[in-house]
């Protein structure tokens, strides 16, 4: 028994000692394993550790960091395809509007993705415009998305909505195209468009396209000039749609050539939207500008951009519900000063659709 007390005390004396010695030398290796780049506080990162970090996202860009135009040096080759320096960084091009705006991003989205230049981003919404502030306020909301967002590049395309009763800021109601219902319309144009430059925005805005309704047609026709007018007045680029989407004879057609010269499908049922084919054919009209802008060294927060005037083009006027082609530049609008939204009540009420131009909500003259 004695024996067996001595060899226990002795393992256990083994034992500690030894979990003593590995102690110590687990405590003194972090000081000796450490990297000689630690010194100063500075280290590195190994590879594997490195490996597993997030990448900064390329477009996001802080708002303090200035934006300078490129100096255009040899010609080089673009992701595009086309030849142009890229800019320093990838630029946010933000769509603005309505129904119309939200199929304008997934053409665009579709034909510039493959030009590392730009980073489409979608902030349209459908049923809206300027009139209906009480749905939707625009000058609102594009103070919350430059807030919210690095915007570089505005892309706006808006109207079909707009055919109401609009309610001045003093709650005074005003028809469609009577005196008091343009001026406050291009108020609202004019504050939108100045909290986008004020930024340092590039701002294209995108005019309408042609419609199969020869009274809707000649209503968009109207917000076309006042459109143009006003991007000339805040000095910002004006991009005509119209009559990049007729057919050979200038009229309204559903079908026509898509992006790759084939005859296709090209707007919806209602006379007004697209398909997606057919958004990619009008998204090409507004990818050409941004595009050709870009290569030209255009940037944010420059003051230049090259204006698509719409000046001695044909313009279709309608006769007997078809469109012909006449050469009339700058043709005036000779619509009597009254609502065209404004149609006999019916029996029943409409389907409620809020936002819109037939919304039987909104107060009627």
């Amino acid at each position: 028994m004695r024996t067996q007390s001595i060899e226990f005390k002795w393992f256990f004396s083994f034992v500690l000692g030894l979990f003593l010695v590995l102690g110590t030398i687990l405590w003194a290796w972090p000081a000796r394993a450490a990297p000689a780049g630690l010194e100063a506080g500075i280290g590195t990162v190994s590879a594997p550790l490195a490996a597993r970090l997030p990448l900064p996202r390329p477009n996001v860009v802080p708002r303090s960091t200035p934006i300078t135009p490129v100096s255009r040096g040899p010609a080089s080759s673009s992701p595009s395809g086309r030849s142009g320096q890229l800019l320093p960084r990838i630029m946010n091009v933000v769509i603005l509007g309505d129904s119309l705006g939200d199929g304008l991003w997934a053409g665009l989205y579709r034909e510039l993705k493959a030009d590392g230049r730009f980073n489409i981003i979608k902030h349209s919404k459908v049923s809206t415009g300027f009139v209906r502030r009480d749905y939707y306020d625009w000058n609102a909301r594009v103070e919350q998305v430059l807030d919210e967002e690095q915007v570089d590049i505005a892309v706006i395309m808006i109207g079909t909505n707009d055919r109401q009763v609009l309610v001045d800021d003093e709650g005074h109601r005003h028809s469609l195209r009577a005196p008091g219902w343009e001026a406050a319309y291009k108020d609202r144009i004019d504050r939108f468009t100045t909290s986008l430059t004020q930024r340092g925005v590039l701002v294209y805005w995108v005019g309408l396209p042609v419609m199969r309704s020869p009274r809707f047609g000649r209503d968009m026709q109207y917000f076309n000039s006042i459109y143009e007018d006003r991007a000339a007045a805040n000095g910002i680029p004006y991009i005509p749609t119209w009559n990049d989407l007729t057919d050979g004879t200038g009229a309204y057609s559903a079908y026509g050539q898509d992006t790759r010269g084939r005859r296709r499908l090209l707007r919806a049922d209602d006379g007004i939207h697209f398909t997606l084919a057919g958004y990619r054919v009008l998204a090409a009209v507004v990818a050409d500008d941004l595009v050709s802008d870009r290569d030209a060294g255009i940037a944010p927060g420059d003051g230049k951009f090259i204006h698509r005037s719409s000046v001695d083009t044909l313009v279709p006027n309608y006769v007997s519900g078809h469109a012909t082609m006449d050469p009339v530049p700058d043709a005036p609008v000779t619509e009597p000063l009254v609502a065209s939204s404004i149609e006999e009540a019916p029996a029943v009420a409409p389907v409620l659709r809020p936002g819109r131009a037939d919304d039987w909500r909104w107060p009627r003259l």
